[in-house]
């Protein structure tokens, strides 16, 4: 039962600490108009430290809301950029179906109400090494066209 747990007074002084800490990381979430995350791809998925922020933020009644309807995201005000690098190309091609990063973040963005997603991919720089330059440049192109609406 939601609400059913301990008072903030009830928990340990270590415990507290941690509490206030989630509070002040989904406030601040809560405060930006446009999110930027910035992640490379490790096995696919971003690293673990993205993992733990996406779960600090996804908070019952502050960017997500439990009715008998369904769920309503609460963050609908804000608009994400994830840029990520990858050494495969993941994005298109016969990897396309190993790449879980931007589809869970994509999840994550719908699930708490965020519909304005943007994506830029510096990826194939460890397939291609070659074409390091032209990736990084494609990618550094792409971020200045997007900052003109983003």
């Amino acid at each position: 039962m939601a609400g059913s747990g301990s008072t903030i007074d009830e928990l340990s002084s270590s415990t507290r600490v941690k509490v206030t800490r989630l509070n002040e990381i989904v406030d601040q979430f809560l405060t930006a108009d446009k999110i930027v995350v910035v992640n490379p791809v490790w096995n696919f998925l971003f690293p673990p430290v993205l993992k733990a922020y996406i779960d600090a933020i996804c908070i019952a009644g502050k960017t997500v809301k439990y009715t008998p309807e369904g769920i309503i995201g609460l963050a609908t005000d804000k608009k994400l950029l994830n840029i990520q690098a990858s050494g495969s190309v993941l994005s298109e091609g016969q990897s396309a179906g190993f790449e879980f990063s931007h589809s869970y973040l994509t999840a994550i963005c719908k699930f708490i109400g965020i519909s304005s997603i943007e994506f830029i991919y510096i990826e194939g720089t460890g397939a291609a090494p070659d074409k390091v330059a032209t990736i990084k440049e494609r990618a550094t192109q792409q971020a200045l066209e997007l900052a003109k609406r983003f």
